[in-house]
């Protein structure tokens, strides 16, 4: 048991970086602590979901974090994916967003991300073992 240790770590490390910078400090005030959702779905005519893409904006950093994309595999190759994309990061600039960031692995979409203006950043190698994980950040 660490005695409230690490709550206390956090709360040292968080003072330190609000002292040292005026965005952390102002991201850290009440009404900015939690981030705003971006949603959006696509439907078949039968209600089934076949898409969506969920993210986040933290308006005082002006970022877009894209945290879930998934297209049904039928109907993949059609322009859903882009079009939700999209919606996601038109709704983020409508919010302030100059930014949109998302990480990848090596088997769901580097190359979808690529191919809608983002650029790669970073890879880690071996993250799961046997594959990479692929960081991306377009600007908005």
């Amino acid at each position: 048991m660490d005695g409230g240790l690490e709550e206390a770590l956090t709360d040292r490390l968080v003072e330190y970086n609000k002292s040292r910078s005026e965005i952390v400090r102002r991201r850290f005030e009440p009404e900015n602590l939690r981030s705003e959702p971006v949603q959006v779905f696509a439907v078949g005519a039968d209600g089934r979901l076949v898409g969506g893409c969920a993210a986040r904006v933290e308006r005082v950093w002006h970022w877009l974090t894209i945290d879930l994309m998934w297209v049904d595999q039928q109907v993949r190759g059609h322009g859903i994916g882009l079009d939700l994309l999209r919606a996601v990061e038109e709704d983020g600039r409508r919010r302030g967003c100059r930014w949109a960031e998302v990480t990848t692995f090596d088997f769901q979409a580097p190359g979808f991300y690529l191919r809608a203006g983002y650029e790669e950043y970073a890879v880690k190698h071996d993250y799961p073992p046997g594959h990479s994980n692929h960081f991306l950040r377009k600007d908005l």
